[in-house]
């Protein structure tokens, strides 16, 4: 760290978190981002890009405290927008380690309370973490209100998961509400309504405001679009094997149809194959598409399979399950999070292990989208990873509906592991039609070819792929950009 620039004080602090030496993608972008250069980071998951953003910039924060005095009212110096609201809170929460609660930081989310954001930005902030609508709604909000800060006062601007950002729709919700708003039926605006605010945003910048962008993917046109963004002084970060599944990570295609033929369900062949992977296993990630594919899959998982007995001395206990979806209220997710991340063995794992001999695993249900960019590893992102912390094994039930999607459900197999830790084993549920699809992306992976990303959400009912409902609950609107 020392080497590529940072200060002592911010050494030390990174060391006491057990971030000893910066991975290739910090050693690559700390220097531009520290010295306010425009900076494009495409790495895989796992490659530790959140880091590598926040720890220069935590110095810039330090440095400009320094320079300049702390912020006044309803200035901001430092803006990190995400895609979701835990996401949001797990940054902010590093942001903090990392300066050791040095920097006053906040959120501004559709998961917090729109009163006590306006007053924290009133007060001035070094950083704001926060959605791309709610950053907009308060620099725009309703007449008579005022802007919540002042855009002049940025100095950064990093988008994390930003090739989400530009390929991103905006869900049918807001483009009714916002054509309610506005009175205005520009539908091919409103579709692309994320992208838009960011393009206002950007036009509303001050020249001197370095911005970063992170991503895991550069699906076709994207880069194009970001360089035309960020203007020809672009510094760009591509690692080599972006778009390849990481050496180390070994998937699993089990193939449900059989049972299917056998007159099994679809949901009953592949919740047999899930039980097999979850007995060898005691801190795993089920990935879906869908939060009623995440409740179902709850209650099946709490159940008992059948024939079995009440679970008795050396018989291993149910799994506690926990569920992560965007339907949940923003304080049902973190509770779930904070559960699953937990270290030690609650109560109900205790007794069980006295019970039986053996403690349960401990199994997040979760949506690909919901947790999307999430450090989900036992301790998260502010602890040193270990292999008592790490995930070890990742269930993709549903089968991903693109390349894309593919590449970031296999990628939690890193998130957590450590530089010297074994990843965690991937098994890819797949039946009918999505057997061609599945086996041609791994035999890409066998080959070490790079996956081919592109949008292709009007192919995925062609391959059998099971599409998000168009159902959707009232809390899962803080999921989107």
């Amino acid at each position: 760290w020392a080497a590529l620039g940072a200060s002592e004080r911010l050494v030390d602090n990174l060391a006491r978190l057990g971030y000893d030496r910066p991975s290739v993608a910090q050693s690559n972008s700390f220097a531009p981002i520290a010295a306010g250069e425009n900076v494009l980071l495409a790495d895989d998951h796992g490659a530790g890009k959140t880091l590598a953003l926040v720890a220069p910039l935590v110095q810039k924060l330090w440095d400009w405290e320094e320079e300049f005095g702390r912020t006044g009212p309803g200035e901001v110096r430092a803006l990190i927008i995400v895609p979701t609201n835990d996401l949001a809170q797990q940054i902010l929460d590093l942001a903090r380690e990392v300066a050791r609660r040095s920097i006053r930081a906040s959120v501004a989310t559709g998961g917090h309370s729109w009163r006590t954001q306006c007053e924290r930005l009133a007060g001035g902030l070094d950083l704001l973490v926060g959605t791309m609508g709610r950053v907009y709604a308060h620099l725009h909000p309703r007449e008579p209100m005022a802007p919540s800060f002042d855009v002049r006062s940025l100095r950064a601007v990093a988008v994390d998961e930003a090739c989400s950002l530009y390929q991103g729709r905006a869900p049918s919700w807001l483009v009714h509400e916002t054509q309610a708003r506005w009175h205005d039926s520009r539908n091919e605006l409103l579709q692309e309504l994320p992208l838009a605010l960011w393009g206002s945003l950007l036009a509303e910048l001050e020249g001197g405001c370095s911005k970063v962008m992170l991503t895991s993917a550069l699906p076709d046109g994207v880069e194009e679009q970001i360089r035309s963004d960020l203007g020809a002084s672009l510094v760009a970060s591509i690692s080599k094997g972006l778009h390849r599944t990481r050496a180390g990570v070994t998937v699993t295609l089990v193939d449900c149809s059989s049972a299917v033929a056998s007159d099994t369900s679809i949901f009953d062949a592949k919740l047999s194959e899930l039980r097999g992977a979850l007995a060898r296993s005691r801190h795993a990630l089920v990935l879906c598409s869908t939060a009623a594919s995440c409740e179902r899959l709850e209650r099946a998982l709490r159940s008992p399979p059948e024939g079995r007995g009440p679970e008795g001395r050396g018989e291993e206990p149910p799994p506690t399950v926990l569920l992560f979806h965007g339907s949940q209220t923003p304080k049902a997710r973190a509770a779930a999070l904070k559960a699953f991340r937990k270290p030690a063995p609650n109560w109900w794992e205790t007794a069980a292990a006295e019970r039986t001999g053996a403690a349960p695993a401990r199994v997040l249900l979760a949506t690909g989208r919901s947790a999307r960019g999430l450090d989900l590893s036992r301790g998260g992102l502010a602890e040193a990873s270990g292999a008592d912390r790490a995930l070890d094994a990742v269930v993709v039930f549903d089968f991903a509906p693109d390349a894309k999607a593919y590449l970031s459900r296999v990628g939690f197999a890193l998130r957590g592991s450590g530089a010297t830790q074994r990843a965690a084993n991937v098994t890819a549920l797949a039946i009918g039609a999505q057997l061609p699809f599945a086996k041609a992306l791994l035999a890409r992976d066998a080959r070490g070819n790079t996956q081919e990303v592109r949008d292709l959400r009007g192919e995925a009912e062609q391959r059998g792929v099971e599409r998000p409902s168009r159902r959707r609950g009232r809390a899962e609107k803080e999921e989107g950009w």
